[in-house]
């Protein structure tokens, strides 16, 4: 990672298998055009100070996609995968799979319009998302490289049945012995999932199989708790508390919230070469001045006011033991505070 990029967000990594297993080395490959302009973030002063009015049919530029489920637990009132039923956190119901797929909307936003930063070529043959959720990224990919076969793995069979001919969806666990074969992909994608491995070493090493010559493995994902440049988000807010609270959380589960901080040093243990820390800022809310920003910064906003009970309840409830009261209280100051336009914030992704 270069000095000049030190003070910028985790985007993605991309690490490449070596052809003849060279030493690792690092290749400073230059970020996208979009991590130049995190650099700074300009706030739009003629701003209203509420953010709840922005963009609020800003959802119907979403495809909602209508996906099968199979079997499947509840718990506080949503619905979560029965497949080694606990291993992920969040709910896999219609509104979490809404969550999910705008998401995936912002990201490919905050990534200039990319679903990959990855330099795959233009006809890869085979590619394999981790955790693929409702399979939006499988989807979209296919499209795109309709020469490439397309899989995507998950603990929920939430992914519709219309797909490209070239994608398809297996339930699978990616701690189980993997079946592909050696130098099967060109590329191994999972985004937003880092909460979700716990043993990085061994999904390296089976990704590295997996792997063709000089194919790549990226993970994408955002740390926490979000940050300001001009201390508008105050170490007492609610914001942070709320994510603190989830880091200790997660620790009592075993699990890394901040797990991308790692991976670089990880991908290097495992024999891998090229690895590059790609770095973008992802703004909460509508307080940019840039408009492209500006949108992405709503749909982030979004997604974290939704998603305070689907990633935020469970770890409360079952790891810290707060009362359903307790935890709905401070996801009200919370949503509060993601809708106030005077706090810049984003997320170190």
């Amino acid at each position: 990672m270069a000095e000049d990029q030190a003070a910028h967000v985790q985007a993605s990594i991309g690490i490449q298998t070596p052809a003849q297993a060279p030493a690792p080395v690092l290749d400073p490959v230059p970020a996208p055009a979009i991590a130049a302009e995190a650099a700074a973030l300009e706030v739009d002063s003629d701003l209203p100070d509420n953010d709840s009015s922005y963009g609020s049919d800003g959802a119907s530029e979403l495809t909602s996609l209508n996906s099968g489920v199979t079997k499947y637990v509840y718990e506080n009132g949503r619905r979560y995968h029965a497949y080694k039923e606990g291993k992920y956190y969040a709910p896999n119901d219609e509104q979490e799979m809404d969550r999910e797929d705008m998401k995936h909307h912002w990201a490919t936003m905050i990534l200039g319009g990319k679903y990959h930063l990855a330099p795959i070529g233009d006809h890869p043959t085979r590619m394999l998302d981790l955790g693929t959720g409702t399979g939006i990224w499988c989807i979209d990919i296919g499209d795109l490289y309709p020469s490439a076969t397309v899989i995507g793995t998950d603990l929920s069979k939430i992914q519709p049945s219309w797909v490209p001919p070239n994608v398809s969806f297996e339930i699978d666990d990616w701690d189980d012995e993997w079946t592909y074969g050696s130098n099967r992909f060109d590329l191994i994608h999972t985004r937003f999932n880092g909460i979700a491995i716990m043993d990085y070493p061994g999904l390296l090493a089976k990704a590295y199989d997996a792997l063709k010559p000089g194919g790549y493995i990226e993970f994408v994902d955002h740390n926490v708790p979000p940050v300001s440049d001009d201390g508008t988000l105050a170490p007492d807010s609610s914001i942070v508390k709320f994510y603190n609270l989830l880091i200790d959380a997660g620790k009592k589960a075993g699990r890394d919230l901040n797990a991308s901080t790692h991976w670089e040093n990880e991908a290097r243990d495992a024999g891998f070469v090229n690895v590059t820390d790609r770095i973008v800022k992802a703004p909460i809310g509508t307080w940019p001045k840039n408009a492209r920003l500006k949108q992405t910064g709503w749909f982030v906003a979004e997604t974290l006011r939704e998603g305070l009970p689907a990633f935020g309840l469970k770890f409360l409830t079952k790891e810290l033991k707060w009362t359903l009261d307790e935890a709905n209280v401070l996801f009200a100051h919370v949503r509060s505070e993601l809708n106030n336009n005077k706090i810049h914030s984003y997320l170190e992704m």
